[in-house]
């Protein structure tokens, strides 16, 4: 178990691979996977990365893990813990190829975080999105409120409030996803990336750099004041609380 990556075609498909905890991860995984992206979009002969996981897509954080660190030095938090967890973000978002979230499970939280930050989302019959942030007493110290700003402006406050969970029809009408009709989210997205792989590698490269040049510019400052409120946050009460309450 673990972090896997399949050759399909012109895909490299990334798989979260912890079905024992629907893919929340820790530092250790984030980094893991973070690994796999940039070694997959090394591959000259790769055209696309597809991202996906084993059951859920990914849950988000582990929680037990985040409320463990409670007692962290905030500095040593801030470069070690969301170091991982940022580094994620900005490995698909540097990835010189596209890359495709296939969402067969549900993606909450920094899971949803990480389908955003990817250039597609394919939704199946099993798959969902929830902000989750919120719920927890957090902010989507991912990156999570930049991304939707850019892709879906206004839909925020909306799942803030709501903290509903999004079926693929939904997220269709917010313009964050593609439901898929038959087949699974996966096989969609290796799809997709098979489609493109005609136009060459260095076109595909053309049209990412176009396509993700502001977000590219804007990240980097967006996750350091993120990160910034999360440390506060994750070290109160409150959250701790929540956590017991949502674990049980």
């Amino acid at each position: 178990m673990g972090v896997l990556t399949e050759r399909q075609g012109a895909a490299a498909v990334v798989i979260l691979d912890w079905p024992e905890k629907r893919n929340a991860l820790g530092p250790d995984e984030a980094t893991a996977v973070a690994g796999a992206v940039n070694d997959a979009a090394t591959d000259p002969s790769v055209c696309g990365i597809v991202l996906t996981g084993n059951g859920a897509f990914c849950a988000g954080g582990n929680l037990r893990g985040a409320v463990e660190r409670s007692g962290m030095d905030p500095d040593e938090r801030r470069r070690i813990v969301y170091g991982a967890f940022q580094g994620l973000v900005r490995a698909l978002v540097a990835s010189p190829v596209p890359t495709v979230a296939a969402l067969d499970g549900p993606a909450v939280g920094m899971g949803f975080d990480l389908a955003m930050a990817c250039d597609s989302r394919f939704v199946g019959a099993e798959g969902w999105a929830q902000q989750g942030w919120g719920k927890m007493g957090l902010v989507a110290a991912t990156g999570g409120v930049l991304l939707l700003r850019r892709r879906a402006p206004g839909a925020l406050w909306s799942m803030l409030e709501t903290q509903g969970r999004m079926d693929g029809a939904r997220l269709a009408e917010l313009g964050l996803a593609e439901p898929v009709a038959s087949g699974s989210a996966r096989e969609r997205a290796v799809a997709r990336i098979e489609a493109l792989a005609p136009m060459s590698r260095a076109a595909l490269e053309a049209y990412v750099e176009l396509d993700r040049d502001v977000l590219r510019r804007e990240l980097d400052a967006h996750l350091a004041v993120a990160v910034g409120h999360q440390i506060g946050l994750l070290a109160s009460p409150d959250f701790a609380a929540r956590v017991a309450r949502t674990l049980g």
